[in-house]
């Protein structure tokens, strides 16, 4: 009968508290466009790596991946913000090696639409049709933008 062991890990990473979905919404929630990113509509994704030391502290953090001067200052300060946990070791050093995907995505603009219908009057039934190309005055126009 074999036993399964117990893998034995002796040295714990700093992990963010809650985890990689807890991180995600901490970029998400803090994460403030750059003003002329989003004037020339800019968007993608930065890459940053950064080193992690037992005190749950980041060090230096370097851009791998670039979109642009403003957008990867924007995620270098997020990063920086960032606090994991400390790593009990029993009295070793350690550091962390990671790596983060900061996106950058704007919401879609909408479009503004309008429609234009010429009501015309003949006998007691309204006819509602596309609003004519000439200047008719025998009803009424009624215009609806959205």
């Amino acid at each position: 009968m074999e036993e399964k062991k117990k893998k034995k890990q002796f040295l714990e990473k700093p992990l963010y508290p809650g985890g990689s979905k807890a991180l995600r919404e901490f970029l998400k929630a803090h994460l403030q466009y750059p003003q002329d990113a989003m004037d020339q509509r800019i968007e993608g994704v930065v890459t940053i790596g950064y080193q992690v030391n037992d005190d749950g502290v980041v060090e230096n953090p370097v851009v791998i991946k670039s979109l642009s001067p403003s957008c990867d200052a924007e995620a270098l300060r997020l990063v920086q913000m960032l606090q994991y946990e400390k790593a009990r070791n029993r009295g070793v050093r350690l550091k962390v090696n990671c790596k983060v995907n900061i996106n950058f995505h704007l919401a879609p603009t909408p479009t503004p639409s309008t429609i234009t219908y010429h009501m015309v009057s003949s006998g007691d039934k309204a006819k509602k049709k596309p609003a004519p190309q000439s200047g008719n005055n025998s009803g009424y126009t009624i215009t609806i933008e959205y």
